[in-house]
């Protein structure tokens, strides 16, 4: 009862904090989303809507105090507005309505609160703080996660006890989707080793050993995990960071050196649950999930247009013998495609492709401004992140969870504080479009 009673008036007094500053809504608000307080501190006395009113207070703050802009370039944000539409469209077609009901209140609540966030993402140190929120929360599990690892020699696996897992009623929550975050947020990790500005002076100088630190506890409880879709997740992330570096023949050689590393701290039980990969018609949950890709392929088939909306894997249950009960995608395309249709998935696939793109013309527009290399390293590790969550989502159904939303809004407020910042700095230079090879670059006075 002791912690709950510290707990209570530590969330309660950010909520004059939210009054004054939407943005520390924001925070407050994927702070609680993350780490719901009742399932991982036990705090009963916080209840578990408390996200939803903080966002409701966080929206209504915004409207009054915050200055109204329209983020620049819009692809991104429509993207998702377009979505967020479609989903709402799909849903009063859906085959299973009642089954989906807490799934479209979910995801209206994630893509709606992510467009919001995206038009505060403004300046250099919220977009900083909002990826703190997102690597802190990472840290949360993969800590205790590691130690957990290296105490018990990595001699746990699937039933043991000993696996590494987050927190059940967090998005983080199961195994196979918290090793896809930590794949997500290790290049943000790094980028803020490199880049942080909000701590003090003196702690900016350890901020990179901390957070190389950070990122071999995010590997070694990514292989604690016992996910193979980890493994993919987290190989991707690894040979994205040796690919999108500037010293590529360094980085790889970091890169190899890191996984020898890691081999030699894995025990052979993680092997044996690795080969499975390859030898996937010997394994139940891997044939599963290629059962449940068919259903949902011919499932869109047969409703091209508006898929069978929310829920609508559960009419699967129950069909693969020797497994009843509630069946999900397993893919994060399928998971759209089945729930909302091939237009749906063109939705969905466009804003992927959208937030690559923006990321891409961050890193050419950049390119010349020292003062503005640090949305470059951000864009890249945005990248990096985006396609750990697209190889990750390929085998578990997080395509509404918050993750890419996330992505979408980093990289909206990246490449409109860019555009916002070359058009002072060089008027003349047209939107989209790099420095002309040999002009001068205006650069930012001291």
């Amino acid at each position: 009862m002791l912690h709950q009673i510290l707990f209570l008036p530590l969330y309660l007094g950010m909520v004059p904090a939210v009054l004054m500053s939407p943005f520390a809504g924001v925070l407050l608000y994927y702070w609680l989303d993350n780490l719901p307080p009742d399932q991982v501190y036990a705090v009963t006395l916080i209840p578990d809507y408390a996200s939803f009113a903080i966002g409701a207070l966080t929206f209504l703050t915004w409207l009054i105090l915050e200055k109204k802009t329209v983020p620049r370039p819009l692809p991104v944000l429509l993207l998702m507005i377009a979505l967020l539409l479609w989903i709402n469209l799909t849903t009063l077609y859906a085959l299973a309505s009642g089954v989906g009901l807490y799934e479209w209140q979910r995801t209206v609540k994630v893509i709606g609160f992510a467009i919001l966030t995206a038009q505060m993402l403004s300046t250099r140190a919220r977009l900083e703080a909002f990826v703190w929120v997102l690597v802190l929360s990472a840290i949360y599990f993969a800590v205790p996660g590691a130690i957990k690892v290296i105490i018990s020699g990595g001699s746990g696996g699937i039933g043991t006890g000993e696996v590494v897992v987050g927190a059940e009623g967090s998005f983080f929550g199961d195994r196979v989707t918290l090793s896809v975050v930590l794949a997500l947020a290790l290049p943000f990790a790094l980028y803020l080793g490199r880049r942080t500005t909000l701590l003090p002076i003196r702690w900016q100088r350890l901020a990179w050993p901390a957070m190389l630190g950070v990122a071999a506890t995010f590997l070694i409880a990514l292989i604690g995990t016992f996910a193979r879709t980890g493994l993919v997740a987290g190989s991707a992330t690894l040979l994205m960071l040796a690919a999108r570096s500037q010293r590529k023949i360094v980085a790889a050689l970091v890169v190899a050196a890191v996984v020898l590393a890691l081999l030699a701290i894995t025990p052979d039980n993680w092997f044996f649950r690795m080969d499975t990969i390859v030898n996937y018609q010997d394994d139940g949950s891997a044939m599963s999930r290629i059962a449940a890709w068919k259903w949902a392929w011919h499932l869109a088939l047969e409703h091209p247009i508006v898929g069978g909306g929310f829920g609508v894997f559960t009419l699967d249950a129950g069909s693969i013998p020797g497994r009843p009960g509630w069946l999900e995608a397993h893919n994060i395309f399928f998971e759209v495609m089945g729930e909302h249709g091939f237009v749906g998935l063109g939705l969905f696939c466009s804003l992927i492709a959208a937030i690559y793109r923006s990321c891409t013309l961050v890193q050419k527009r950049v390119r010349g401004y020292e003062a503005l290399a640090w949305t470059a390293d951000l864009a890249r590790a945005t990248q990096v992140g985006l396609v750990a969550f697209v190889v990750g989502g390929s085998f578990v159904s997080i395509a509404f969870s918050p993750f890419l939303y996330l992505l979408a809004g980093i990289a909206v407020g990246t490449r409109g504080l860019v555009e916002r910042e070359l058009a002072a700095l060089a008027p003349g230079l047209a939107l989209n479009r790099a420095p002309a090879a040999g002009r001068p670059l205006v650069q930012p006075a001291a």
